[in-house]
């Protein structure tokens, strides 16, 4: 190549990034710009309240920890199966055939074979997606969700359509039918899926398992693969504990349904990123899964892995979980007793917060339309980062949701959050005036 040529010739020529992954399609996270400027007035000295991220404050169980020290000793760290090793794959299916499979439903076993170790739930997300779907294909999300679902589809140039919430901030068979007729009248194309979370996020709404059943069923009838995000099972609150249930518990879903579940969020290991699926049962989605791994990611972390096998089988932790869900609870009562006390409980305008650790709001006129500038503020203000609704609502110019919305994570801890809300509590005339 001729050294006297301008090098700006060659910089010109020179693609940039992809349309896919342009902000349009893959736009980033609004919580992370509050992430931003809380750690920016840290270093300034500032004692910031966190109720802005999904995270659980209170680490890994100690059988976790200590499994991963052993493991390090052993240091037999190299590559495992792309779908994960056998020991946890064998503890994961042995707890959902414990907990989840539902006789009186005619629920099917799971087997180890069925169960997929994944880089976390957000690598599941990226595999289910693209075993499943097509380019073009149409895949049905809620209006309010977990902006990866859109993000990443978007980003395979797969069409989501968005489902409007019923009163009690669900997706149920009723709204999904309604979609599948209506676009069976105007000719569009079919839905060939639907992802949904239960617990959700940000509303914390959780189908019961009649529901869910019913759901799982005219999915199946109808043809629309089902994804169901369990990422925050186990958290749940009230009449829920003890009575949750899972997409593969009932027939219909344990044969065309996926699961999408992490370690995450009840077992507190975010930064271990470790997650699983529960496939359908279909061969042939079991080698796309088990090919698209291999040339993804390989294996999920060896070491993390390894350390997961202790939270099963072993009574204590168990306890030990369900203990951090009733701070969980205690968290909660006093997010929704502030919101409460400032007049913001009106009809509908909390979502139920049934599981998670989330309380998502409907500030309406309140919020002035400026859920995001209102967020700015309070952090500057009040230091307490929470997260705007525009995080998790379908941006399509129409809709003013967003802006209207804001989410109070309380996975914090209890003192944690009893400030962030009397901080909360103390700035909201300020926002009023």
């Amino acid at each position: 190549m001729r050294s006297d040529l301008p090098t700006r010739l060659f910089a010109a020529a020179t693609p940039g990034a992809s349309s896919r992954s342009s902000p349009e399609v893959c736009p980033s996270f609004k919580v992370m710009d509050q992430v931003a400027l809380a750690v920016k007035l840290e270093a300034e000295g500032r004692h910031i309240c966190h109720l802005e991220v999904g995270q659980p404050l209170m680490p890994a169980p100690t059988q976790v920890l200590d499994a991963a020290k052993a493991a390090l000793d052993d240091d037999r760290l190299g590559y495992t199966h792309a779908l994960g090793v056998t020991p946890l794959r064998e503890a994961i299916a042995r707890r959902y055939r414990k907990t989840y499979s539902d006789v009186d439903a005619d629920g099917y076993d799971v087997s180890p074979d069925d169960v997929v170790v994944v880089t976390g739930s957000s690598a599941g997300f990226l595999l289910a997606f693209t075993a499943l779907f097509d380019s073009g294909d149409a895949v049905a999300v809620p209006q309010t969700c977990y902006p990866c679902y859109r993000n990443i589809l978007g980003a395979l140039a797969v069409k989501t359509v968005s489902l409007p919430l019923n009163a009690e901030y669900k997706i149920t068979a009723k709204e999904l039918k309604f979609e599948v007729e209506r676009r069976e009248r105007e000719g569009e194309a079919p839905l060939k899926g639907l992802i949904l979370s239960s617990p959700g996020n940000p509303t914390g709404a959780t189908l019961n398992k009649k529901e869910l059943y019913e759901l799982c069923e005219v999915c199946e009838e109808l043809g629309v693969r089902f994804i169901s995000d369990e990422i925050y099972h186990g958290i749940v609150y009230d009449d829920l504990v003890g009575n949750e249930a899972s997409a593969i518990g009932c027939a219909a879903g344990r044969r065309s349904s996926l699961v999408i579940n992490s370690f995450s969020k009840y077992q507190c290991m975010t930064g271990w990123r470790l997650g699983w699926l529960v496939l359908p049962e279909d061969e042939s989605i079991r080698d796309s899964i088990n090919r698209l791994a291999q040339n993804m990611y390989i294996n999920a972390p060896t070491l993390s892995q390894q350390a997961a096998v202790a939270l099963f089988d072993d009574p204590e932790v168990d306890r030990e979980l369900d203990r951090r869900v009733a701070e969980y609870a205690k968290s909660r009562k006093v997010v929704l007793d502030t919101l409460t006390e400032l007049g913001l409980n009106t009809p509908g305008a909390i979502a139920p917060a049934d599981g998670a650790f989330y309380v998502y709001v409907d500030l309406k006129e309140k919020a002035r339309n400026d859920a995001t500038n209102l967020c700015i503020r309070l952090l500057k203000e009040a230091g307490v980062a929470i997260t705007p609704g525009s995080d998790f609502e379908e941006r399509d110019g129409v809709s003013d949701l967003g802006e209207r919305r804001i989410r109070f994570s309380y996975a914090g801890g209890v003192d944690e959050v009893s400030e962030g809300m009397r901080r909360f509590k103390e700035w909201w005339p300020e926002w009023e005036k």
